[in-house]
């Protein structure tokens, strides 16, 4: 063999064993990553991002440098990091430097949401895939804020797991930066402060980070998982300190000042408001009419982040092109109010997707834009982007919540009043029965609240097949092509009364006989029945509505029988929730009751058990049927 053959024999087995060296390394590395992260298939084994506050010809920005080390832990994966961006935030740099895997260019473009583009919201994408487990990339990004206010918050989590998270806030001296802990406990996480140079140094680290969930019914991740609230009040300018946010007061003035860039025109506007309240006999119906007029006129699109996230459309514009967002919406409701001559004043707001009130003096505060109307001891609280929501109820969203209510150079902070359940409530009353192995009704729904909402808006927005289709399956559901059921009333579309449906039915699947014996199935809706929670469930379960749903329905006994056996009866009154369920004979007559309430409309993930074992008992009853014998 020649010195260069044996040379090149030599390397190669030194490669090998390299090769099985790196693997078996991996191996132990991937093995220890899935006992944290068992549903991961890519994990992040380091996760830091430094956010360096700093004077620019005298304004304060904020850079963000982030860089994430991500492994493989299986063969054949394909993601992407995605960076969003808009008006006031711009990418500087972003790609992976290294690691073993492949990676494509970058996308951008506007950041789409069901076919509505927001309106400088942005995104880019930068797409890579792992050929093998074990494969690493490192990617690393630079950003820029231009305008700290948009600086809000910071999460923990990621869309990843992440190993080792840590966050550096790099502050100067004589700038004033506060950081709100949310969500902490339990999450062990570590701060450390000092100083360097001419900065203040707040660190924060974490390890064993699990993959942020949105998960269905939920309120949102900032109700559960840690994050930090960025709060900048003031940095030292070149002719003194400049102010940035440092109170609700900074906020206010803020807002109004956004505000006076409007350019309204009051008198594009004021032939619609002479159509609307000519026939008005009360300043009520003049404030309802124009109220309802918006809800059915403009369709809502969703524009949030940069500038659009906060300064309204002009009223006439929106009522030209007969769309707009909430500020838009709420924009031309207090103009159209205005020209009517009554006291309407924009209102800031935010839905119970965000769990901060105004003693944090932040953008994060807001998402949404109503009208108040102010009219001798009365307020009326309008938000026009709820269709179908009459004037003086408010959408389960903003129940609750503090609101900043415009008020000249100062501003008001009131609550929206909070609805029990009883405005959500839904009542079925049904007079049965039987005529041979047929199940046949008589009865009558009345609907009001967020499910009225809901199916006004559907019931307007399909054609008059499906809306037939809509209201039988209201009245009866799940029933069968051979089956009968009618609607007897045309029901009137008016969001100012409960929905209204008189029906009867003939069913024949409900009915079975046996020897002597007839089974009846007497409850098809059957509300809730096998609805338990997942133990392993992050966040609380929230139904988007409080609920309050009652049933009562009256078989009569055919002639020549008796009851043999009616199902349990159930009562469980918990504190946020209950059930009542009740079989009782009266004369000839089964009465079937059953009273469902979530006070709240939100099972807290502490009751989950309480919950679970109520609805199995519940669903127990609603297998069994009621048994009734002939008689000798």
């Amino acid at each position: 063999m020649t010195p260069y053959i044996l040379k090149s024999w030599i390397l190669l087995i030194f490669i090998a064993i390299s090769f099985n060296a790196i693997s078996q390394k991996n191996k132990e590395k991937i093995a220890s990553l899935r006992n944290s992260f068992k549903d991961d298939k890519v994990v992040a084994t380091l996760m830091q991002t430094a956010y360096t506050f700093a004077i620019q010809r005298d304004e304060l920005v904020v850079n963000e440098e982030e860089e994430i080390s991500m492994i493989s832990l299986e063969p054949n994966i394909s993601g992407s990091r995605e960076i969003y961006y808009h008006d006031n935030k711009e990418i500087i740099s972003a790609k992976f430097v290294s690691g073993n895997t492949s990676t494509s260019s970058k996308s951008c473009g506007n950041y789409e949401v069901e076919s509505v583009f927001y309106s400088d919201a942005k995104v880019c994408t930068y797409p890579f895939k792992f050929a093998y487990a074990g494969d690493e990339i490192i990617f690393k990004s630079t950003t820029r804020y231009n305008d700290p206010r948009y600086f809000t918050r910071v999460l923990f989590n990621d869309e990843l797991g992440v190993k080792q998270r840590t966050i550096i806030f790099n502050v100067p001296l004589d700038a004033n930066v506060e950081f709100v802990e949310k969500n902490f406990s339990g999450f062990n996480i570590k701060k450390a402060t000092s100083e360097s140079g001419k900065y203040k140094v707040v660190t924060y680290t974490v390890e064993d980070l699990k993959t942020s969930k949105n998960e269905e019914n939920s309120l949102g991740i900032l109700y559960y998982y840690p994050h930090i609230v960025v709060v900048t009040n003031d940095f030292a300018g070149k002719t003194g300190r400049k102010k940035i946010i440092g109170s609700t007061d900074d906020l206010y003035r803020w807002y109004a000042g956004i505000v006076k860039q409007v350019n309204n025109d009051p008198g594009a506007l004021k032939a619609e408001v002479t159509r609307l309240t000519a026939s008005a006999k009360t300043a009520e119906e003049k404030i309802k009419n124009i109220y309802y007029w918006v809800q059915d006129n403009i369709k809502y699109i969703a524009f949030e982040d940069g500038i659009s996230g906060f300064r309204p459309e002009a009223a006439q514009t929106v009522l030209h092109n007969r769309y707009g967002d909430c500020k838009g919406m709420a924009n031309l409701t207090k103009e159209m109010l205005k020209v009517a001559g009554f006291d309407a004043r924009l209102t800031w707001i935010g839905t119970n997707r965000i769990p901060y009130t105004y003693e944090l003096p932040s953008l994060a505060v807001d998402n949404h834009m109503i009208c108040t109307v102010i009219f001798g001891e009365k307020q009326y609280i309008l938000d026009p982007t709820e269709k179908f929501v009459a004037l003086g109820k408010h959408g389960e969203r903003i129940q609750g919540k503090e609101m900043l209510i415009e008020n000249g150079e100062q501003f008001i902070v009131r609550k929206v009043p909070v609805a029990d359940a009883e405005q959500n409530l839904i009542v079925r009353k049904e007079e049965l029965q039987l005529e041979g192995d047929v199940l046949k009704g008589k009865g009558h729904i009345s609907i009001e609240g967020e499910a009225l909402k809901n199916i006004l808006y559907i019931s307007t927005n399909v054609q008059q097949d499906n809306k037939k289709k809509l209201f039988d399956n209201l009245v009866v559901s799940n029933f069968s092509n051979t089956d009968q059921v009618s609607v007897v009333n045309t029901p009137e579309v008016n969001r100012d009364k409960a929905l209204e449906l008189e029906y009867t039915y003939g069913l024949g699947n409900k009915v079975t006989s046996f020897d002597k014996d007839i089974y009846v199935e007497i409850d098809w809706t059957k509300s809730f029945k096998n609805f338990t929670i997942d133990a392993d469930r992050i966040s609380d379960y929230y139904f988007n509505r409080k609920i309050k749903n009652r049933t009562i329905k009256n078989l009569k006994i055919p002639a020549g029988y008796r009851i043999s056996h009616l199902p349990a009866s159930i009562k469980k009154v918990h504190n946020d929730f209950a059930f009542q369920l009740s079989f009782e004979q009266k004369g000839g007559v089964i009465i079937y009751t059953n009273e469902i309430t979530v006070k709240q409309g939100l099972i807290k993930k502490s009751d989950f058990e309480a919950w679970n074992t109520i609805i199995k008992e519940l669903t127990e009853s609603y297998d069994d049927q009621i048994v009734l014998t002939k008689i000798n």
